[in-house]
């Protein structure tokens, strides 16, 4: 497949097509009404409350994008619209038409490239970074410039342009042969590792009406810290849609992405025979659980998730304080915790097979106050003989296992079970079995 030169104003493959026509017209506020991934299955224009002036800006830019026209011709039509409608809007008549263009049609194209790309990733198992000399390079993506990163690496989910706003930033694909001879030009042996995220906390909207802090990778402007293509093909990815209910109802049309939960997942059934009694030592417990995953009370290991994320296992799961070598496990005796013993079994067998993982931020309770990412495993259960019901929860996080709990209810309604399973759905959800 061949790699095609960064131009906004070439000529428009089906691709970029379809993922801009798809998009359903919302009124916008502010440019933080719609987030992120959101704007990958939604067209706005902040400022832009009407609907049919937001119809005219989408059918312009549609109509410039079927037509490989520029950004002088859609600069026409902004002014034309303008007009027409009397809109009032910030910032020059120049620079605002400039952003909204050049933005969406990155955008679609972007979003279009990716689906080439994953369709031939196969064969092209490698993407490379590429910044396109502008007059005030970002340092950042400058130094991305080149690298050549394994196509499935999760680096992908937040770098893929663009980046920023003005951000002419693209990625190509690459055979096995083109990436050997890349690397080995550079004095390589392989592909390169991607780089360490670092995040910082970032203020958005401070002069509109939802002023909020968010979190982004350094070098990424608000707003942009998603991959357009991924959230496009993959809508389960894609926060669901608040605030505009009313908007959608009158329409009569559905959040684009089709998000709703996932249906409640088949409970697995198991005997009662699956629970430990009350009375088991806590050691016996952490050894049944250590031995599942092949570590013991003196050896642990490194058990990989159904994504791929490894998770050492070892008894240091299980000990509360400083003292992770020792075998006193009074974390599982502690009030409050006791009753999760019992449900042990049901923990490993959620880690290792679960329903759904999902991810989520939580802001560290320690003096440092920064921000954890956390993965949640979810599965249900169903007890045999006992006509009970089990929600399994396991968190994970870069400190460790921090909390995890199993939950029972008698309960065989199928709303109260969704409704009960769904409350342990947090963040987004990055695996359904």
């Amino acid at each position: 497949m061949p790699n095609i030169p960064y131009s906004v104003d070439h000529s428009p493959f089906q691709e970029t097509i379809e993922f801009f026509a798809n998009k359903i017209q919302l009124p916008s506020s502010g440019w933080t009404d719609i987030w992120q991934e959101q704007h990958s299955h939604a067209f706005v224009v902040a400022g832009a409350m009407a609907d049919s002036l937001v119809s005219d800006f989408h059918n312009a830019l549609k109509r410039n994008q079927a037509e490989g026209k520029s950004y002088a011709d859609f600069r026409k039509d902004f002014d034309e619209i303008v007009r027409k409608h009397g809109w009032a809007h910030n910032c020059s008549p120049g620079w605002r038409s400039k952003v909204i263009y050049q933005t969406n049609m990155r955008q679609a194209y972007n979003a279009g490239r990716y689906k080439q790309m994953v369709k031939v990733i196969e064969l092209r198992p490698y993407w490379r970074y590429r910044h396109n000399s502008v007059e005030h390079p970002r340092l950042e993506h400058l130094a991305w410039d080149g690298l050549i990163i394994a196509a499935d690496d999760p680096w992908w989910q937040t770098h893929m342009p663009q980046n920023g706003w003005g951000c002419k930033c693209e990625v190509e694909s690459l055979s096995r042969y083109e990436a050997r001879e890349a690397w080995e030009a550079s004095g390589k042996n392989g592909p390169d590792t991607a780089p360490e995220i670092e995040w910082e906390d970032r203020v958005v909207g401070s002069r509109g009406s939802n002023p909020r802090v968010v979190r982004v990778p350094k070098g990424i402007d608000p707003g942009f810290a998603y991959n357009p293509g991924r959230a496009w093909l993959e809508p389960h990815t894609v926060p669901p849609l608040t605030g505009y209910d009313a908007v959608l109802a009158e329409r009569k049309t559905a959040w684009p992405t089709g998000f709703v939960l996932p249906d409640l997942p088949v409970p697995t059934k198991v005997s009662a025979s699956y629970l430990l009694s009350h009375d088991t030592p806590p050691v016996e417990a952490v050894r049944d659980f250590l031995d599942v995953f092949g570590a013991s009370l003196d050896k642990g290991t490194v058990f990989y998730d159904k994504i791929g994320t490894p998770i050492a296992i070892s008894k240091r799961l299980f000990v509360a304080g400083d003292d992770k070598d020792s075998d006193n496990f009074k974390w599982l005796a502690n009030e409050g915790k006791a009753n999760r013993l019992p449900y042990i079994n049901f923990l490993a067998a959620t880690l290792i097979e679960p329903d759904e993982i999902w991810w989520h931020w939580e802001k560290d309770r320690s003096k440092d106050g920064n921000w954890r990412l956390r993965r949640r495993y979810l599965r249900a259960f169903e007890i045999e003989s006992k006509n009970e019901y089990a929600v399994s929860v396991f968190e994970w996080g870069k400190s460790g296992w921090t909390g995890s709990t199993a939950f029972m209810t008698d309960s065989k309604r199928e709303v109260k079970r969704q409704k009960y399973f769904s409350s342990q759905r947090i963040g987004r959800l990055l695996y359904k079995k």
